[in-house]
């Protein structure tokens, strides 16, 4: 996912493209200083998104974002910047997002959820002493596993402290539930299916098909 960031102070950019250089899913393809060599460059390079400040010399934020919203509908503007009394203006132009200095991790990874669900997602997991992290997308299955719950990803499985309740909840986008105590990827299904003593679903890239139940299928009929 492409983005670019547009701020008159350089040590903001760094800032911005340090915070976001944390997402593996996000891409930065430039940084302009002023509004006029932000507008060559989206033009130029067709951003995704846009992360930019309210007050630059010449053309100001909010001048800005009317002008890239009026030549590409689908750029999504995300404003960060020290002035929260403009935030009516902001989402005047439909801004997608509007973050006050000092930004931190936590207010950048709610904002891209909420802008993309499921893509940019992770979940912590433990490896004896060391934390890992696993991309929400490459989650195939999810089971309930006493207090905890087992993920499958593509290289390996693990135990995340998570009730699956919660995991379809927080990601309705990306799961779908099968069984009481089983969830999988949606994207993945290729087959549902009938068999002697049930139901099952065939799951792309998986030998052995998974249970279904007999309420989750009349569901998953009807979805697919």
């Amino acid at each position: 996912m492409k983005y670019l960031v547009v701020d008159d102070e350089p040590i903001a950019r760094r800032r911005i493209q340090r915070l976001l250089g944390e997402f593996e899913a996000l891409e930065c393809i430039g940084e302009a200083p002023d509004g006029q060599q932000a507008v060559e460059l989206v033009e130029r390079l067709k951003p995704e998104l846009v992360f930019l400040d309210i007050s630059m010399p010449e053309m100001d934020g909010i001048e800005l974002g009317k002008h890239l919203r009026e030549n590409n509908a689908n750029l999504k503007l995300v404003y960060v910047t020290a002035y929260p009394e403009h935030a009516l203006k902001a989402y005047q132009i439909f801004a997608s997002g509007y973050l006050v200095k000092p930004v931190d991790r936590s207010q950048i990874s709610e904002l891209l959820n909420h802008l993309f669900p499921d893509s940019l997602a992770k979940l912590q997991y433990q490896v004896g002493h060391d934390i890992r992290w696993v991309n929400v997308p490459d989650i195939v299955i999810a089971q309930t596993d006493d207090r905890y719950t087992h993920i499958y990803f593509e290289g390996g499985d693990a135990l995340i402290d998570m009730p699956l309740k919660k995991l379809l909840s927080d990601y309705p986008h990306h799961f779908v539930q099968v069984h009481r105590n089983t969830i999988v990827k949606k994207a993945s299904i290729v087959k549902l299916e009938s068999c002697e003593g049930g139901h099952r679903v065939v799951l792309n890239g998986l030998a052995e098909p998974v249970q279904v139940s007999r309420r989750a299928y009349a569901s998953l009929k009807t979805v697919f």
